[in-house]
């Protein structure tokens, strides 16, 4: 009964900023593959340990994975921070250089210091559909817009209005519609997409995306990486973009720089690289063959 009131009364963003924080702090000092092969085997433990709630018949059943419903996002949030800029090989070892190892670090430092529900959130970014040209040379239409799948559980465990009051209010924008767990194999080349990880705003810029729109946007058909928006007042698709980059900029308690990544340069793996959703599958399906060893 006591582990049971236990998870009952685990929250889990909370638990998982922590952990995260922990992570980054052992990443100092550690491998970057221990880190995050710790976080698995961590992961693993406490799925393990979950089978003492079932009834006796169910705590030897290899061929599942049984997890109390408290719990249940721990796969997911722990696959997400595996992705993080710090802990995630491939944004080291990206050949176009998109982060620094001082940029990393500084990105780190970042991150421990977020109050624990925006770390959570963190976790798990943000894809903001701007643009998709088979629905017209604009912006996209609004609906469809939702609210991230963890920020309700994230916000009810701010404990204190003063940990940053504006950043509590992480709704997406009324004008700006949200796509939720994107996976990298359905981004539309089409489209023009931000992505906002809480401490920096990546523009992905397809390929096919309107050259209307992209050059209301950047003063060209054909922006590269790091490109410039227009200044605001140039026209309205581009002043959308400006209001939309300082209501985001409001809710976090440091600036947010905005990096434009175009479809096709090396640079772009910045932006997959944090759309994890495509590899939640194959995680879990590595956990259930761990999990029989254990069992």
């Amino acid at each position: 009964d006591s582990f049971r009131s236990l998870a009952q009364s685990v929250n889990p963003p909370v638990a998982i900023a922590l952990i995260a924080k922990l992570a980054l702090a052992a990443a100092e000092t550690k491998p970057l593959s221990a880190v995050r092969e710790q976080l698995k085997d961590s992961l693993l433990d406490s799925i393990v340990s979950q089978r003492e709630l079932c009834p006796p018949p169910m705590r030897k059943t290899a061929d599942e994975l049984v997890l109390f419903r408290p719990l249940a996002l721990f796969p997911l949030l722990t696959l997400a921070l595996s992705t993080m800029p710090p802990l995630n090989t491939p944004s080291l070892a990206s050949a176009a250089g998109p982060r620094s190892p001082d940029s990393l670090a500084a990105f780190a430092h970042g991150f421990r210091l977020l109050p624990t529900h925006l770390a959570c959130l963190a976790l798990a970014p943000r894809l903001l559909v701007v643009h998709e040209r088979s629905l017209g040379d604009g912006w996209a239409p609004v609906e469809g817009a939702e609210a991230p799948p963890l920020a309700d559980a994230a916000l009810a465990a701010e404990e204190a209005p003063d940990e940053g009051a504006a950043a509590a209010t992480l709704a997406p924008s009324a004008a700006t519609r949200e796509q939720l767990l994107p996976r990298g194999s359905e981004v539309s080349p089409s489209s023009v997409l931000l992505l906002d990880t809480l401490q920096e705003l990546s523009l992905w810029v397809g390929a096919q995306a309107s050259p209307a729109f992209l050059e209301q946007l950047f003063g060209t058909p054909r922006p590269a990486d790091g490109a410039d928006l227009l200044p605001e007042g140039a026209n309205s698709a581009v002043d959308r973009m400006h209001s939309l980059l300082a209501t985001l900029r409001s809710q976090r308690p440091s600036h947010a720089p905005l990096t434009v990544l175009v479809h096709g340069s090396p640079s772009e793996e910045r932006f997959f690289s944090r759309l994890f959703a495509n590899a939640y599958e194959p995680f879990l399906l590595q956990l259930l063959s761990d999990q029989r060893s254990r069992l």
